[in-house]
């Protein structure tokens, strides 16, 4: 399609031609087909995998659920201890392993940019911190930075959120029983 333009167009106006790619019947807005979101990291695109949940179908792929956990809380590693450090994501697997962990770990409610229960994984954060996992004192802020990149993201006001009584008891007896 040729752009015709009569008359003066005036100073700093782009005139451009946007093609887009087919478009699902149950899209909100008719014109988007990706979504990108950046948060300071690698982009994530999304894909009509939640808009498939919508529509009540479940799509949730564990296996790579839980390798994005394991990405996300590897940011975390400057803050462990020196004793935990070669064990760190072995301690990761394990949690993420545990049914009640498992339970909640791929309920995403209202947030953005994850395929899982990124306030949980802060809980959990915030709960190894009271098991000597973390070096002293656990800052909250500096933690925010290093998952999200910003210290002013709302995953710093979840480091400090409490965890169910089911899930504490299975970390503890879970490093109790294995570290």
């Amino acid at each position: 399609m040729d752009i015709k333009i009569e008359g003066d167009p005036g100073t700093h106006n782009v005139f451009q031609e946007v093609k887009i790619g087919s478009v699902q019947h149950y899209n909100y807005n008719p014109n988007l087909t990706t979504v990108i979101n950046y948060n300071g990291k690698t982009p994530y695109v999304s894909s009509s995998k939640a808009t498939e949940q919508m529509l009540g179908q479940d799509v949730i792929n564990k296996e790579a659920t839980c390798k994005e956990v394991l990405n996300y809380v590897s940011c975390s590693r400057p803050f462990v201890r020196d004793g935990w450090k070669d064990r760190y994501m072995q301690l990761w697997e394990d949690i993420l392993s545990l049914k009640e962990v498992d339970e909640r770990l791929y309920d995403m409610g209202k947030q953005q940019g994850t395929n899982f229960n990124r306030k949980l994984v802060a809980a959990i954060l915030h709960f190894l911190d009271s098991q000597k996992v973390y070096r002293d004192p656990f800052n909250a802020k500096a933690m925010a930075v290093a998952l999200e990149g910003d210290w002013e993201h709302s995953v710093r006001r979840e480091l400090a959120g409490e965890l169910p009584d089911d899930i504490k008891a299975a970390i503890k007896l879970l490093i109790k029983d294995k570290y």
